[in-house]
C-alpha cells in the first residue's frame, strides 16, 4: 500500500498540462457558478417535438415585391397552402374547409361595430353554421326537412294571403 501513495504523490506533483487537462489554478471548483446554467439542451424525443422545432426555425424568402426576409417554416408553409388552395388545388381548398380554418380571427374582426352591424354579423355566422349542418345531414333526412318546412312555408302564405284580402 505504500507504494501506491507514492506513486499518486509523484503523479499530481508531474501533472501534465495538456488538451483536457487544465492547470489546477483555472479549474472549475466547487460551488462555482457553471459556465452552461441550462445545460445540455433535452433530446426530441416525439415527432410532435421534432416539428415543432422545425417549424420554429426561421428561414430566408422573397415576398412578392422581391425583398428578402426571415420568416418561420410554419409562416413559409401557411403561406404555400392559402396560396395553393386560391390558385387552383382542390384537396388544399378540401383540408382548410375541413379543419374548419375560415373561421380564423381575420383583420375584419378586430373591427367594432355598431349593434345593428354586429346583429346582422351574428346571423350570417348562425346561417353558415346551419348550412354546415344542413350539408353534413343525411340526404333523406335533408329531403323530408325540406318537403316539410317547404309546406309550411306554403301554408304561412296562404294565411297571409287571405288575410290580406280580408283587410283590403
Amino acid at each position: 500500500m505504500a507504494k501506491n501513495k507514492k506513486k499518486s504523490k509523484k503523479q499530481k506533483a508531474n501533472y501534465e498540462v495538456g488538451y483536457g487537462k487544465p492547470p489546477k489554478e483555472f479549474r472549475w471548483g466547487k460551488g462555482c457558478k457553471s459556465p452552461n446554467p441550462n445545460g445540455r439542451p433535452k433530446k426530441i424525443r416525439t415527432l410532435k417535438e421534432a416539428l415543432q422545432v422545425s417549424f420554429n426555425k426561421e428561414i430566408t424568402t422573397k415576398n412578392e415585391n422581391g425583398d428578402i426576409k426571415k420568416i418561420t417554416c410554419l409562416e413559409a408553409l401557411a403561406s404555400k397552402t392559402i396560396a395553393d388552395a386560391i390558385s387552383k388545388d382542390g384537396p388544399t381548398r378540401r383540408l382548410l374547409y375541413r379543419q374548419d380554418l375560415m373561421n380564423l380571427v381575420s383583420k375584419e374582426q378586430e373591427l367594432e361595430y355598431s349593434p345593428d352591424q354586429q346583429k346582422i354579423i351574428d346571423v350570417e355566422n348562425e346561417y353558415g353554421k346551419l348550412l354546415l349542418q344542413w350539408a353534413e345531414t343525411d340526404p333523406d333526412i335533408r329531403e323530408k326537412m325540406a318537403r316539410i318546412i317547404s309546406e309550411a312555408l306554403i301554408e304561412m302564405s296562404n294565411e297571409n294571403f287571405i288575410k290580406g284580402e280580408n283587410n283590403g
